[in-house]
């Protein structure tokens, strides 16, 4: 597992911790690896979704972050969403509420 997934592992997790997130969502981050969101928290072993959300490095570190929002990432083609959209709205909101 890349460092890259691992930080962001225990990132999504701190700020879910409180807020539990009731869908199940899969994060790839291009040349990275991928991580899984669910009830349970994130981690990074495969499980059915309904929903992907695909973008670079660079721009998965902003959103995390809180630099980039989601919805412009998405407008701008530079976050990808495959399957249930409001999964990917829902975890935004989640995300950004900490």
């Amino acid at each position: 597992m890349s460092k890259v997934i691992e930080n962001a592992l225990i990132k999504i997790n701190k700020k879910l911790r409180d807020n539990i997130f009731e869908d199940a969502l899969k994060i790839e981050i291009l040349e990275e690896g991928f991580i899984v969101v669910t009830q349970d928290g994130a981690f990074s072993e495969p499980f059915d979704v309904n929903c992907t959300m695909t973008s670079d490095l660079k721009t998965f570190e902003g959103i995390l972050a809180g630099s980039i929002k989601a919805s412009g990432a998405f407008m701008s083609g530079k976050l990808k969403i495959e399957g249930d959209i409001s999964t990917a709205i829902n975890f935004a909101k989640k995300l950004n509420s900490q």
